[in-house]
């Protein structure tokens, strides 16, 4: 099979790794520093070292900034959605499809035990189906060649 008919089918093959983490008593301020220097949408916020929530661009905007809250002063742990939502390595990306519209969510964590190992987004499923597509699309047209 040529390279380009390989396409990814399990959140292991699409997932972020690793996570960009921050400790819960960060302000919300610094939170976002990080995120615009990593150019990201979310922070996994850490409670002793363990994953605890999820704080997303959302989040900020809408309960620190659009209520005027200083972001100074709040903590990330006043704006996380917790508890995480987690999803397996090795599940499929139709089942992580699944967790997400089920819960209404744009991200997963996974998870192996008590460790954080990567994170999955709508937006890393929407380029593996749409290289998928592309990839059979390719392969549709090898086949009218021949």
């Amino acid at each position: 099979m040529s390279e380009i008919e390989k396409f990814p089918s399990l959140v292991a093959d699409i997932m972020s790794s690793p996570v960009i983490t921050l400790d819960i008593n960060c302000n919300t301020k610094e939170a976002a520093k990080i995120m615009v220097e990593n150019k990201i949408g979310s922070i996994v916020v850490l409670d002793e070292g363990r994953a605890a929530g999820i704080v997303t661009e959302r989040d900020m905007l809408e309960k620190v900034l659009a209520v005027g809250k200083d972001p100074t002063i709040v903590e990330l742990r006043q704006i996380m959605s917790s508890p995480l939502i987690n999803i397996d390595k090795d599940a499929t990306i139709l089942e992580a499809i699944r967790k997400m519209r089920h819960h209404n969510i744009r991200r997963l964590v996974i998870m192996e035990g008590d460790q954080l190992v990567g994170l999955v987004t709508e937006k890393d499923i929407i380029k593996a189906v749409a290289f998928a597509s592309l990839t059979s699309f390719h392969s549709l047209l090898a086949i009218r060649k021949s």
